[in-house]
């Protein structure tokens, strides 16, 4: 008998099948048990009436590599609306040991982190094989656009190159046969050469970026959608390719993943064919905000978070889509190879595109002669001959052209409306991970050894700060009074544990305020407790009191309360009862590099 999937059980109705999957769970009811079996198109539910059949999988564990064949029956109450019954039972993979993560329920109830330390095995899950799936929809949409609709020649470009590929300092170095090469932050020089050679081109490339950024926004490693198109009339004819292009995912997205979007809770962005994306000056966007929220940001020279959501909601509100177009940029805030405009130098005839109240793309024109690109380089601090063969092309011929580029995993996660851009790669990259898996940290344990790295931090940093040591101080009304500071500028640190996943955090917060456990819930994304004395005492080598509001260095997510920040100073016990640091405020939020917010209350 050939092996069927699930998907196809309603037309195998009173036929005999053959499934093969994983086992996903089992539910006994007594006289009948019921399995779910896992492919790669869905679940398929199994009744197991014979004993003997269900002694063969009752002790195993999800994951287990099975065989069945069996009937299929009319089942309206379940998904498919039909189900397997009188099954035959080969088991191929016993499993016996218990998965780390519950992968096979519904939704994973354990917070990011736990989900990328177990990756390999939690992607099993309904709604993480839904977001890639999706994920691969969306390359795969992209490509039918640009081939079929646009005419573009897809390229190939080189990920190690010589040369920082956009400029600046964000970039990782690797060594390439004792010489020094650098990976690609974006196929940008090469997509443009290609222009010289196919007018018109396109690209899914990966892109690197050595910036120490733990954002929910950002990653060391993705996947970029690349395009360029050379002569034009306008500029503006590269926002129409933009807009067309979303437009076409989205629609073939709510085509071919509804049963994907509805795992996922019914939740995507609104880009409806009939609404055209507004298309809004920087300077018009930063007086939108200002009229609609009364915070004025019209001397910033980009728009902050806040306002790019506010942006988004008004075009959601009043246009009918999620997404904006913010154009004409000032010069100094873009790439080297940004086109200056005609009538003003100070601006770039460059664009943003926002959804959702995210960034999701940046492009525009690009210079397009010889002198004009030299001046550009020169202008960002950068060495020509770092891009000879770059400049080359625009001695020999380059019209007018220009493109953009679209992170693949941001645009997944702005889409699918996701918290973070880690839960829309596949193996995620950032400061803390290589691939999803943690690095390595360096963790200190005991009140003494906590207390020299943090004097070692201080003083390799050349930070000011003064060292105290004096009585016992087991309160913060205490430590305020050996310390002669003011009660607002001590820290009082805390070490919580998470009620779901078990795991320790350390917030910090203003020694005269109290902690709003809702608020850390809400920051944190599971509820917590505090952790005993006894496993503080066990688990760190620290007394309560003497916690230091280091929690980087035992290993800690790390949250400090933003009204730290608003006083001169922070004073802190060091690990001990009887020992202080008294510090610039703003020194300390640089030195630990915490994940900030609002969780202290009066």
């Amino acid at each position: 008998m050939k092996r069927i999937l699930v998907k196809e059980l309603p037309v195998h109705v009173e036929k005999p099948v053959l499934l093969k999957g994983w086992l996903n769970n089992i539910r006994s009811m007594g006289k009948i048990n019921f399995l779910l079996l896992r492919d790669r198109t869905g679940l398929a539910q199994i009744v197991i009436e014979d004993k003997e059949e269900y002694k063969k999988i009752s002790q195993l564990q999800p994951g287990t590599v099975l065989e069945i064949t069996g009937d299929v029956k009319k089942n309206e109450a379940t998904q498919l609306g039909a189900e397997v019954v009188n099954p035959k039972i080969r088991v191929m993979v016993p499993i016996k040991e218990v998965p780390p993560i519950d992968y096979y329920k519904p939704e994973i109830q354990s917070d990011l982190d736990f989900i990328l330390d177990n990756r390999p095995i939690a992607l099993r899950n309904r709604e993480l094989q839904a977001v890639f799936k999706i994920q691969a929809e969306l390359a795969h949409a992209y490509r039918l656009f640009m081939h079929d609709t646009i005419g573009a020649v897809e390229y190939f470009a080189p990920n190690i190159i010589g040369a920082s590929s956009e400029g600046g300092a964000e970039f990782f170095n690797v060594d390439y046969f004792g010489y020094t090469a650098t990976l690609a932050q974006s196929s940008q020089l090469y997509k443009q050469i290609m222009v010289g050679v196919n007018e018109r081109v396109f690209a899914i490339m990966p892109f690197f970026r050595a910036e120490n950024s733990n954002t929910p926004r950002h990653l060391a490693e993705g996947k970029q959608f690349e395009f360029e198109m050379g002569f034009f009339e306008d500029w503006h004819e590269i926002l129409d390719v933009q807009e067309g292009c979303i437009k076409f995912m989205v629609n073939w997205l709510n085509t071919t993943c509804k049963t994907e979007i509805e795992t996922l809770g019914g939740k995507f962005i609104k880009a409806d064919p009939s609404i055209p994306f507004p298309r809004l000056t920087f300077k018009e966007a930063q007086e939108l905000f200002y009229k609609r929220t009364g915070i004025d940001e019209r001397e910033e020279p980009d728009l902050s978070p806040a306002a790019e959501r506010e942006l988004c909601k008004w075009a959601l509100e009043e246009k009918g889509t999620d997404l904006v177009f913010v154009i004409d940029w000032k010069t100094s805030k873009r790439p080297f190879y940004a086109y200056p405009n005609d009538e003003n130098p100070e601006l770039s005839n460059t664009f943003d595109l926002l959804c959702a109240g995210t960034e999701i793309t940046s492009g525009g024109e690009r210079r397009h002669t010889f002198d004009s690109m030299v001046e550009g380089i020169l202008a960002k601090g950068m060495d020509p001959k770092n891009f000879e063969d770059y400049l080359s092309i625009f001695k020999y011929g380059m019209p007018p052209h220009g493109g953009f580029g679209m992170g693949l995993e941001r645009l997944t996660m702005t889409f699918l409306h996701l918290k973070n851009i880690r839960e829309a790669s596949l193996f995620p990259s950032d400061p803390k991970r290589i691939a999803s898996t943690r690095l390595k940290a360096k963790i200190f344990y005991g009140d003494e050894n906590i207390r020299n790295e943090i004097l070692r931090l201080l003083k390799s940093g050349s930070l000011t700060y003064q060292h105290m040591t004096h009585e016992a101080t087991p309160t913060s009304e205490e430590s305020a009074r050996v310390r002669s500071t003011k009660m607002e500028e001590g820290v009082k640190s805390i070490i919580l544990r998470g009620k779901s996943s078990k795991k320790n955090y350390q917030v910090n917060i203003p020694s005269h305020l109290k902690l709003d456990m809702k608020a850390v819930a809400d920051l944190i994304g599971e509820k917590c407790e505090f952790e005993s004395p006894e496993v503080i005492r066990e688990r760190f080598g620290l007394e309560i009191g003497g916690i230091p509001p280091f929690g980087v260095l035992m290993n800690l997510d790390t949250f400090y309360d933003e009204t730290i920040g608003d006083q001169e100073k922070a004073a802190f016990n060091c690990g001990f009862l009887t020992e202080s640091i008294v510090m610039n405020s703003k020194d300390l939020l640089a030195v630990v590099a915490p994940k900030v917010g609002r969780f202290s209350k009066a």
